[in-house]
């Protein structure tokens, strides 16, 4: 037993603390808070706090939430902030004073006599804390939204009637040097005039006897390579709250069949660390354990470990949570490339980035929607830039087995140690101690940045970051900065952010050799972005006027990025460039559409086909819209589902066939640890009117997690000059398991490499698919299969069969599904593929599903699209229909 030697104060202390899954009392306090302006209302913390005072006019919320969360929870605005420029309207200078969130509750009778500990899980940015009519903690101990701040209130606390009351100031200036150690937006959206101030997380009530136990963590290692005996280590923290000395039994148990335990003398109001060995008990060597896999390799398996803490015959506190049995490492392949290593197999990353709701506002249910989403859309790595979210998220990232990636913000205060004083030095320090007692033991948090844009510049931080990670026992690995900088204390990052994050052509990710300026195929791109993603028009619609609707208005770059990416111009002067000038909004929808499908196709692929060559890893910036943007999402904040989304979800298919620009190749990647032999890859060109021009089928085998070459394509001397290429891979029974279109052009994209800049590389001249507008109209044929399964009730599915008709290629081929005709889009959708493209008489099925409730009881109407779509020449089941 390691012992901290941490004396606390009973009257007050603070530690870090996060919340179980089981304890034998824990209370939330979630629901009937009030909240208000201390500049409405002037009332002393000590009158507030008490049961007499009556909160007249203030406004009632759930916690977590922040100010404007709960201003517009209770209807205060008359407007939309998202619509327009709305966001404007909401700057209020009562935002910059201090805010009252008041909360009444009781305890049970079975707690009476125990001790009482309140912890306050997420305070932007800093509060005076009130308790019956007692001020128990100032401001000076309670800041930061990060920390998880435990206070003792046994002294303070009442059987009933008890009254808390939080006097919370914003934080001031979080986006520059010297400001507060906040959440910070950068260049991705509007600051929200309260800067997200308020509570962010849970605040709870816990009761001990005398004794406590937090913290468990469950290190695995493994005799690699093989997998067959897991050697679990078992970490937990033991608190005595007495004054006197405890003599203690630590208990654990893992899964209902593995028991151990040891005694432990605790002094007065000691902390101590616990631990149990494999060497000193041989039953945490665990034989064919249920490992946790990220889903691609195998399934994510969850564990259990419970521990408790017994004084005698009376067990004093108990809690338990699941763990993953599994063991994250990294290394260096060069010193610009990181490899992560998951149960000793390397695996190339691929994913997005995560940014919460702009006003922080959080749902379960919202979080397992847009999980889904990244999950089907085949990613693996989910990364959180100083967005550190709750314990739900985590939990269902464990259970689809989706790495996350997190870690430290740029690119205000959190990038400026040396602008620091004592107190924001205090502050980080006690953040850093919090997250890693709090994620520690979650299976899918692989990395810990400790920086974003670059390491901290000032080394101490860095060196006590490191310090305090160790002494926690951090279990996966650490790396300096999300950046290639290299850090003064711990050396090569081996990952990267050197863009781009503006437009940039399919060609460019696998010819980038600027290396300064590189977001080409290698290292780890821990963000990087082809740029906007523009929603469909049934999304614009919601956030942009009608009469702004076009992309050179002042609201449409309102909802652009900011500074550098305040307008799409970029983006829309390659679209005019490559498909020709559009007509109207819906045309240039449709244009983007593609646009965007090629894009971030082109930059997973190509990422895909160079792993460990050196490329180890991508994260597309972004994957989730913290509100409704047309940059940097992979899906929209309404959970629309368009270009970015399939382009996306199509490169990152477990066992998939690709086209590579910069070579005229075709390829495989395999993303499974099994071996595929006997595959058959097929390429077929047709010309602009349906023709087949080409087509050419190989016999191939791929590696576990490898790649291979199929053969190059001929010269497109003879082709249209737009042209189709379709690729299609089948497995040793015949079976598709790859279709993969592209549209291609004889004369292609020319990048101007001498010009890049940190977040774009312009371009000389464009690729033309301007005749793609001259496309021959097809007709098309729908049928629309439904049924639903056992194990989900609540959710419907339906088989949509499409042929094309007519007699040249079917061009992005869209399916919606209404709630009724004319009705809404059900959303969230699950859609197995879409704005696909069929040639002349090929048939393709295509699955649906969303959750029942997300129609609102209307009957699904499904509505076809595509750019060359004849409707007089199509026909549709019952329930279908085009536009």
């Amino acid at each position: 037993m390691k012992r901290l030697g941490l004396v606390i104060m009973l009257s007050l202390f603070i530690f870090q603390v996060f919340a179980q899954d089981s304890e034998n009392y824990r209370m939330i306090l979630k629901d009937d808070w009030q909240m208000q302006s201390a500049l409405k209302d002037p009332t002393s913390g000590k009158d507030i706090s008490g049961t007499k005072f009556e909160p007249k006019g203030w406004y009632k919320v759930s916690v977590p939430t922040t100010i404007i969360a709960g201003l517009l929870a209770n209807k205060v605005y008359d407007f939309d902030p998202f619509y327009g420029m709305n966001f404007e309207k909401l700057k209020d200078s009562s935002l910059n004073a201090p805010w009252w969130f008041r909360k009444e509750f009781s305890l049970p009778a079975s707690e009476k006599g125990k001790n009482v500990v309140l912890k306050l899980h997420g305070i932007n940015y800093k509060a005076n804390v009130w308790l019956n009519g007692v001020l128990i903690a100032d401001s000076t101990k309670i800041m930061g939204p990060f920390r998880i701040i435990e206070l003792d209130i046994t002294k303070n606390i009442k059987a009933t009637g008890n009254v808390l009351a939080l006097q919370i100031k914003r934080p001031v200036n979080p986006q520059h040097k010297g400001g507060d150690l906040a959440i910070d937006y950068a260049d991705w959206i509007h600051y929200p005039p309260d800067y997200n101030g308020g509570i962010v997380n849970e605040i709870e009530i816990k009761t001990y006897d005398k004794v406590g136990i937090q913290y468990p963590l469950v290190t695995t290692n493994f005799d690699l390579p093989s997998l067959s005996v897991a050697h679990l280590t078992v970490d937990a923290l033991v608190t005595n709250y007495s004054k006197n000395p405890q003599e203690v039994t630590v208990k654990g148990k893992i899964n209902d069949n593995i028991t151990f335990e040891k005694k432990v003398h605790l002094g007065p109001n000691e902390v101590a660390n616990v631990t149990f060995t494999p060497t000193d008990f041989s039953q945490l060597n665990i034989t064919n354990p249920k490992i946790w896999w990220p889903w691609q390799y195998g399934k994510p398996d969850l564990n259990q470990i419970a521990l408790s803490v017994v004084r005698g015959e009376v067990t004093s506190n108990k809690i338990s949570e699941n763990f993953g049995i599994r063991q994250i490492t990294s290394k260096l392949i060069d010193n610009k490339s990181r490899e992560f290593i998951v149960n000793g197999k390397p695996i190339m990353l691929r994913g997005a980035a995560w940014s919460p709701d702009i006003f922080q506002r959080r749902s379960p249910e919202r979080q397992e929607q847009e999980l889904r989403l990244y999950r089907d859309m085949n990613m693996n790595i989910v990364r959180s830039e100083g967005k550190l979210e709750d314990d739900h998220f985590y939990a269902l990232c464990d259970k689809y087995g989706l790495l996350v990636m997190t870690g430290w913000m740029c690119c205000g205060a959190w990038q400026y140690p040396e602008n620091w004083d004592v107190a924001k030095r205090k502050v980080a320090m006690a953040s850093d101690s919090s997250v890693m007692y709090w994620l520690r033991n979650k299976p899918s948090l692989m990395v810990w940045l400790n920086g974003s844009d670059m390491p901290p510049r000032d080394t101490s931080v860095e060196r006590g970051y490191l310090n305090i990670e160790a002494a926690l026992k951090w279990p996966n690995p650490l790396v300096s900065t999300a950046d290639a900088s290299k850090s003064k204390v711990s050396g090569y990052s081996g990952v990267k952010m050197a863009g781009p994050y503006e437009w940039v052509p399919p060609i460019y990710w696998e010819t980038d050799t600027t290396q300064r300026f590189g977001g080409g195929t290698y290292s780890f791109a821990t963000e990087i972005s082809p740029g906007p993603s523009i929603p469909p028009y049934e999304s614009l619609v919601k956030f942009i006027p009608k009469d702004s609707l076009w992309y050179t208005t002042a609201d449409w770059n309102y909802h652009c990025g900011t500074g550098n990416f305040g307008t799409s111009k970029v983006f829309d002067a390659a679209l005019i460039g490559r498909y020709g000038q559009p007509r109207d909004i819906k045309q240039y929808v449709a244009e983007a559409q593609a646009q965007n499908y090629e894009a971030h196709r082109a930059m997973m692929e190509g990422y895909g086909l160079h792993k460990y060559n050196t490329a180890t890893g991508v994260v597309q910036w972004m994957g989730s819209n913290p509100w409704p943007g047309l940059i940097w999402h992979t899906y929209d904040y309404y959970l629309y589902p368009a270009g970015t989304y399939f382009g996306m979800k199509k490169s990152m298919e477990t066992l998939h066939i690709m086209y590579s620009y910069s070579n005229n190749e075709v390829d495989i990647i395999n993303s499974l640890l099994q071996k595929f032999t006997g595959l058959k890859a097929q390429a077929t060109i047709y010309n602009l009117d349906g023709s087949q021009k080409f087509d050419n089928t190989v016999m191939v085998d791929v590696a576990a997690d490898g790649t291979a070459k199929c053969f190059t394509l001929p010269a497109a001397g003879e082709f249209s000059d737009t042209y189709f290429l379709r690729l299609q891979l089948f497995d040793a029974a015949g079976d598709v398991k790859s279709i993969n279109w592209y549209w291609l052009s004889k004369k292609g994209d020319v990048l101007n490499w001498k010009k890049s800049k940190w977040y774009m590389t312009p371009e000389t001249s464009y690729t033309d698919y301007t005749s793609l507008k001259d496309l021959g109209k097809t007709g098309l044929k729908i049928s629309i299969a439904t049924g639903k399964t056992i194990e989900e009730r609540d959710t419907s599915y339906h088989r949509i069969t499409i042929i094309n008709t007519g007699k040249t290629v079917a061009f992005q081929v869209h399916i919606r599904v209404l709630k009724g005709k004319g009705g809404d889009d059900i959303l969230p959708v699950i859609f197995s593929d879409n704005y696909i493209e069929l040639a002349p008489g090929e048939s393709r099925v295509i699955r649906c599903r969303y959750a029942n409730k997300d129609a609102s009881g209307a009957t699904p109407y499904f509505v076809t699209s595509a750019w060359n779509l004849d409707v007089s020449a199509s026909q549709a089941d019952k329930g279908a229909g085009f536009e």
